[in-house]
């Protein structure tokens, strides 16, 4: 009885707190359907990729990920390369195994980008990557 006694009285500070609101109250639930972020699924042994073509010096290439928790070993490899017109490739980002990241990169060339992230140092575990990658054009000067 004096357990019943307290579920109820905890039950209640909870149906009346004002720290336990609903997303869709708080607004969250509206903010994390229009947030651009994509979400794929990177097979073991596989690598994805992400091509901006980039029209213009000094624009910026900006990137967001992370990886949807669940298993073990839960990093992904990432780099960004450089593809010119006549299909050589430059590194310009060194490979790096991450968990998440969020950076960006000021580009020297305008022509092809390629975001890779790698899981092929994975035998088994796929990868749930959660990414939003945007290329932002520079500020131009106003004329006088």
């Amino acid at each position: 009885m004096e357990f019943e006694r307290f579920i109820t009285f905890l039950s209640g500070v909870f149906a009346n707190s004002p720290f336990f609101i609903p997303a869709d109250v708080a607004g969250a639930a509206e903010a994390s359907k229009n947030d651009d972020f994509k979400e794929i699924s990177v097979p073991a042994g596989k690598t994805f990729e992400v091509i901006l073509s980039v029209d213009s010096v000094n624009s910026y290439i900006a990137w967001d990920f992370s990886l949807v928790q669940g298993k073990i070993n839960m990093d992904i490899g990432f780099t960004l390369e450089f593809a010119s017109p006549n299909g050589d490739k430059t590194l310009m980002l060194p490979y790096r195994r991450y968990e998440s990241d969020q950076g960006n990169f000021c580009t020297l060339m305008a022509g092809s980008y390629k975001l890779i992230w790698d899981n092929t140092h994975s035998t088994f575990f796929r990868k749930v990557l959660r990414y939003k990658v945007d290329c932002i054009p520079p500020v131009a000067e106003p004329v006088q």
